[in-house]
């Protein structure tokens, strides 16, 4: 009997350490850079991201081989639609959001992979934690994240379908919270529309 409880105890304890899915910030900012190797296109952008209110504001430098877009985006969600101001054009386009929405942090249900630490272990502020989680979309889309710990910000996303392939994003620069909620206003180009 004793020996039963000891190894209950020992198993609660165990379980304990496993780290599970963290709650990553609702709002923050940041710059992304995007790459998309079998499409050959990268994007480099400011990103202001509201999980909150299902919403993102995109400053965006648009690399398709040697071709090079600018464009700001303001994408709700919420209201499915999608506003693209072409920044050398002036001209704004309304539309539905190409895709459907995604978490940039670490969604509920997430699996937690591994852990690994940057920089000198174990000397204060001279390294990070960063934890690897990894989920399967309802789409049936595979992602891998990468979060600081304790605070898990997002660091980098991999995710994987069928319709797009392999896309990366790396954040970096990351604000936590919003310094203009008035980033979600449409252009005044698109005012009309």
């Amino acid at each position: 009997m004793y020996t039963l409880l000891c190894l209950l105890g020992l198993s609660v304890v165990v379980l304990g350490q496993i780290p599970r899915a963290c709650d990553s910030p609702p709002q923050w900012e940041s710059r992304e850079i995007r790459i998309d190797r079998e499409q050959n296109f990268e994007i480099r952008r400011l990103l202001t991201y509201d999980a909150t209110n299902r919403r993102e504001r995109r400053l965006e430098e648009i690399e398709i081989g040697s071709n090079r877009t600018f464009v700001d985006e303001v994408i709700l969600w919420n209201e499915n639609v999608q506003y693209t101001l072409d920044l050398k054009t002036r001209k704004c386009n309304k539309t539905v959001p190409y895709r459907p929405w995604r978490e940039r942090g670490v969604p509920p249900g997430s699996r937690f992979d591994f852990e690994v630490v940057v920089g000198a272990a174990g000397v204060e502020n001279e390294h990070v934690n960063i934890l690897y989680f990894s989920w399967n979309s309802t789409d049936g889309d595979r992602n891998l994240g990468m979060v600081t710990s304790p605070n898990c910000v997002p660091i980098q996303n991999y995710h994987l379908s069928q319709k797009y392939g392999l896309e990366e994003s790396t954040y970096y620069d990351v604000t936590v919270g919003i310094k203009d909620p008035m980033n979600f206003i449409p252009p005044e180009e698109c005012a009309n529309l």
